[in-house]
């Protein structure tokens, strides 16, 4: 006989105490929502009824079980304890935990009537500060300090386990909402099956009856006949209108092109690799293909170092990708693209201290933004050039030593967009968006992602014959955050004409867009391929005449090791990290390059 009792904590920390009967075969549960990596304590007390006295007494020989379940109904806990005691647990995920006792039965209980005194406690209130008083050697102020420490803690977790609640029930809503909608679909199948089965009933019953043809026909044919002219009547005095002209061509130019890129894309991939052991970064890990590309390593075992903007931003993220994925090696890392001192200190954390890293396999450049104003970071330099290309080209600057020095292959993976593939310039005139008339946001997007392009196509020549390969990789027309600050995005009607027009263009979900960069990256057919450009079905596309031209490359490396201020940085970080800066030669030609060279020769031929 089993009886399930529930008690629903509070908002924060919580602690209860209560008693209750049970029988000598009766098993008690309780349901406790736990956040995660929180502590519980349960102190119980068992006492028997005693007939002849009419009370309940202590009697030691009784045991009790205690077994508790986590949210995935495993077993985390279960032990036969004395008649009084207590029990310790950690939760590790959040959510219901069932709590059941029962006793250890026998003959000489048969038909007994037990009482348990329950206490359980949780949080801040399982801890037993007298006893860390005394082992800490905390003064009064010290214990209260550290009780207000654990009472934040538990506070933050339990603020945490709302969210993830409310992420839950937000996802069950969406997967109900999409049930009800088809529910409604087959409902209205079957009735226009119900209707055509009635139909033919009444045919039939006018045959039957054996009607005369003629009215029949008027029936069947003459008078629905006159109702779809008159509606038909209507509809094209509709259609002739402008506008519904203009919207009709648009839509089916739209729909019959989403129908061809339907055809010709969506190849099934999946990365069946097996990645424990190895280390990723990521930029622009927070949101979209970089968020995307973070849970799919993290998935197949992986370490993963977030390398993001907002740190706060991205301790949510990555809770969500360890719930997930069941992978806590996933570590949020600040690293803002457009702040190249912050880029500096990024690269010392990885390279000693607490935060070092022993190797790294793969570095994915996916951060990237789109202004519609035209602003600059505090070097002075436009913010979606210095994001999406000076950025990336410090922090691989920084981070080449260390993977030049490591005896595995590394892979370095950009991602762009096929506009690379289009006949387009760099101007270099203007880098830095300053003496254009009108400041446009995707003009300069567009020559950004041009000129990660072109370093991304130097420094896989520079890298050739050394452990380091390097790809660009395009996820094609993805659902992203990219454009959210667009003047097409700030007015809702225009920001759901664009959605349904990136459908129609063939606008993916960013779990098939990851598709690509995980080839790139850990992809046993990529091992040793250097310099490609692939797309979004992994084909290799040929590079824009731009990228090709190597005069115009080498301008731009020169133009970006000035702009970062690659000398002074990479000095400072040397000296800060303790290791002596070498002379750099500048006289080592390209053809006198050399497997094993590090970054003091190669950045400079």
């Amino acid at each position: 006989m089993y009886s399930y009792s529930i008690f629903l904590v509070s908002i924060l920390t919580y602690c209860h105490a209560l008693y209750f009967h049970i029988a000598e075969t009766e098993k008690k549960c309780f349901i406790e929502e736990i956040p995660d990596e929180t502590m519980v304590t349960g102190n119980y007390k068992v006492q028997l009824y005693d007939p002849n006295t009419k009370g309940y007494g202590d009697y030691p020989n009784i045991g009790m079980h205690v077994e508790v379940k986590d949210p995935e109904d495993k077993v985390i806990l279960s032990k036969l304890y004395t008649s009084e005691g207590k029990f310790t647990f950690t939760s590790h995920l959040p959510g219901e935990h069932v709590i059941c006792l029962y006793s250890n039965s026998t003959a000489w209980f048969s038909g007994a009537q037990l009482r348990v005194h329950l206490d359980i406690q949780a949080g801040e209130h399982a801890q037993d500060y007298e006893q860390i008083a005394t082992k800490d050697k905390l003064n009064e102020l010290q214990l209260r300090i550290r009780q207000l420490l654990d009472q934040v803690e538990q506070i933050t977790k339990e603020q945490n386990y709302q969210r993830y609640r409310e992420e839950r029930f937000r996802q069950t809503s969406e997967s109900t909402n999409q049930r009800v909608l088809w529910w409604s679909v087959g409902q209205t199948l079957v009735l226009v099956l119900t209707g055509a089965w009635q139909m033919r009933h009444l045919k039939g019953f006018f045959e039957a009856k054996k009607l005369h043809q003629f009215h029949i026909a008027i029936f069947f044919c003459i008078a629905p006949a006159c109702l779809l002219l008159m509606a038909a009547r209507r509809f094209i005095k509709g259609l002739t209108s402008p506008w519904s002209l203009g919207f009709s061509g648009f839509g089916l130019a739209y729909g019959l092109y989403h129908i061809w890129d339907a055809t010709q894309s969506g190849t099934k991939y999946d990365l069946y690799e097996n990645l424990e052991g190895k280390t990723y970064i990521v930029t622009g890990a927070t949101s979209g293909i970089g968020q995307a590309t973070v849970e799919e390593l993290a998935k197949r075992n992986a370490r993963v170092i977030m390398a993001c903007r907002n740190r706060e931003k991205c301790v949510q993220v990555r809770r969500d990708i360890v719930l997930n994925t069941r992978n806590k090696q996933v570590y949020c890392r600040q690293c803002d693209l457009e702040d190249f001192d912050n880029i500096r200190a990024f690269v010392q954390k990885l390279s000693k201290g607490k935060f070092e890293l022993d190797r790294i396999d793969g570095l994915v450049h996916n951060a990237a933004m789109m202004d519609p104003e035209r602003k600059v970071n505090k070097d002075g330099i436009e913010r979606t050039f210095a994001t999406n290309h000076l950025g990336s080209f410090l922090l691989t600057a920084l981070l080449l030593d260390k993977l030049l020095a490591q005896d595995h292959p590394v892979r370095i993976v950009f991602l762009n967009t096929n506009i690379i593939g289009r006949k387009c310039e760099l101007d270099f005139e203007d880098l830095n968006a300053s003496s254009r008339k009108k400041y446009d946001g995707f003009e300069v997007y567009k020559q950004s992602k041009l000129a990660a392009a072109m370093f991304a196509r130097e420094l896989a020549e520079r890298l050739k014959g050394t452990n380091v390969s390097v790809t660009v990789a395009d996820p094609g027309r993805t659902k992203s955050n990219l454009s959210s600050q667009m003047d097409g995005q700030t007015f809702f009607l225009s920001r759901w004409l664009l959605k349904i027009v990136s459908f129609g263009m063939g606008e993916r979900r960013t779990e098939k867009a990851v598709r690509p960069v995980l080839y790139a990256l850990a992809d046993p057919a990529m091992e040793g391929v250097n310099g490609v450009f692939i797309d979004r079905e992994r084909n290799e596309q040929p590079w824009c005449d731009s990228v090709e031209d190597a005069e115009k490359r080498r301008r731009l490396w020169n133009t970006s090791e000035v702009w970062t201020k690659l000398s002074e940085r990479m000095q400072q970080m040397r000296l800060e990290l303790g290791d002596a800066v070498p002379a750099l030669d500048k006289s080592l030609d390209a053809k006198e390059t050399a497997p094993g060279r590090s970054w003091k020769r190669l950045w400079l031929w």
